[in-house]
């Protein structure tokens, strides 16, 4: 991969913000009013969206684990964690204080006391992905020199390594009864795999770059991602409905979601690969792109306004806002120089 834009990433970026934009804006919808057809409609979005998180963490990993600049020591600390991690302790003495003030709480003392708390507790439950992607960061470059001197066979091995232990066996947990399912259930202090399910993510977005593209297969991705998206909806809805726990929504420990998320990726890869779009449009992609960091960074804030203080009805109205004003919000941004890399890590 060279440094020129890969279309497919963008794509899968962008897909991935809106997916998390509309998760949250379907938490509260999903709680009230259970089998109406209201509540059917959001089930079946929220099984489109479950792979959002999982395809961020593929994204990150392919780019960063085929880049050159990965060695870099120098550009990881003054470019990457900058970029990465300022922006998030602004945003998150931001969200902060907006929610101290919604909460009736405000003083400067929870606030200092928040930011302290950081580096084990969440500002916010939306900023939960920045922790083990601030992780990787920090190893990206020893990850780095493993994939690059690591035969196929051998990541595919790491791969399969991860899946049985973060991801086949947690989901089996979890859906035999308690006193079986103890069996098969991780020790919270000896997870086998670094940093858990995550990393596994980040690994396996960066070996399907390295998949060959076969001829006429797009349409098997399609199929199948269609099929997979039909099963999460299916297997969520007979989850509440005999209140059965078969893992499905989220990004971990579930094995569909797991699935999903590949099959999109190479879904969208193919599609960049068997139809060019033109420069214009590819423009309009990449600027989207760009303020997917932006956007989530400020989602959460948005969706709870809207929620909690101008008690806006309907998952769909939450989302279609909060996605409107966080784009434009970003695009305001990113035009000033300087600011845009402080408030959103944006070159």
């Amino acid at each position: 991969m060279t440094n020129k834009r890969i279309v497919y990433i963008d794509y899968l970026k962008i897909l991935a913000m809106l997916g998390v934009v509309m998760s949250h804006s379907l938490a509260q919808g999903l709680n009230k009013d259970m089998f109406s057809f209201n509540w059917h409609v959001g089930n079946f979005f929220l099984g489109l969206v479950s792979p959002a998180v999982g395809i961020f963490f593929m994204v990150s990993g392919a780019l960063i684990l085929s880049s050159p600049r990965t060695y870099d020591l120098k550009y990881l600390f003054s470019h990457r964690i900058v970029r990465l991690i300022v922006p998030f302790l602004i945003w998150s003495a931001i969200s902060i204080t907006v929610f101290m003030y919604m909460d009736g709480n405000a003083s400067l003392w929870f606030l200092v006391n928040k930011m302290l708390l950081l580096y084990h507790q969440m500002p916010i439950i939306a900023f939960w992905f920045l922790y083990p992607l601030i992780g990787f960061y920090l190893l990206s470059p020893i990850l780095k020199t493993i994939v690059d001197r690591t035969d196929t066979k051998i990541l595919d091995y790491a791969i399969i390594l991860w899946f049985v232990t973060n991801m086949l066996l947690p989901f089996i947990a979890a859906m035999l009864p308690k006193e079986i399912g103890v069996y098969f259930k991780a020790s919270s202090v000896s997870n086998f795999f670094m940093l858990g399910q995550s990393l596994g993510y980040f690994l396996l977005g960066y070996r399907l770059t390295l998949a060959p593209i076969h001829k006429n297969t797009l349409h098997l991705n399609v199929i199948a991602t269609i099929l997979l998206l039909l099963i999460t909806v299916i297997l969520n809805f007979e989850n509440n409905l005999y209140h059965i726990n078969i893992p499905v929504i989220g990004y971990v420990p579930s094995v569909f979601s797991m699935l999903f998320a590949m099959e999109i990726f190479l879904t969208f890869r193919k599609i960049d690969f068997y139809h060019q779009i033109s420069r214009l449009k590819r423009h309009y992609f990449t600027l989207l792109s760009k303020m997917s960091y932006g956007v989530y960074l400020t989602h959460g804030i948005v969706v709870e306004v809207l929620n909690r203080v101008l008690k806006i009805d309907g998952f769909f109205w939450v989302f279609l806002i909060t996605s409107v004003v966080c784009i434009l919000f970003t695009y305001i941004v990113s035009r000033i120089p300087k600011v845009r890399f402080i408030l959103f890590g944006m070159d």
